[in-house]
């Protein structure tokens, strides 16, 4: 079974090209969902990541991040705005601003979600 990321993000091309790098990255899309609220009605249990658009629909997704935050899922902030714009308590994200392609978002967020998984695993031996 391939473990899922959530994509959230407003822009159809650019949700697209996400879940194309998702999955051949070699994860199961969840979404992408182009409004916040529909994200969290949507969120599933388990979740191995997430990467979210700052501003969706006109709406910021905080609320959100911070949910998937508090569950510990990975997140990787991917936006149009400065990464100075972004709360100073989200400082530990990675974030990527575009124009930069979401290949590169993605393969960010593998590696978190990596040293995640390797994190998880010292731990418990």
């Amino acid at each position: 079974m391939k473990h899922p990321i959530l994509i959230v993000e407003d822009e159809y091309f650019i949700a697209d090209d996400c879940a194309r790098f998702v999955e051949k990255a070699g994860y199961r899309v969840v979404g992408p969902f182009h409004n916040v609220d529909e994200a969290k009605a949507n969120l599933p249990d388990f979740l191995s990541g997430a990467v979210l658009d700052v501003n969706v629909d006109g709406i910021l997704v905080y609320q959100l991040l911070d949910e998937l935050l508090k569950r510990n899922v990975p997140v990787a902030i991917y936006t149009g705005y400065d990464g100075n714009v972004i709360p100073a308590r989200y400082s530990h994200l990675s974030i990527v601003t575009k124009p930069r392609e979401c290949r590169d978002v993605v393969e960010l967020l593998c590696r978190q979600i990596e040293r995640t998984a390797i994190g998880e695993t010292s731990r418990s031996l």
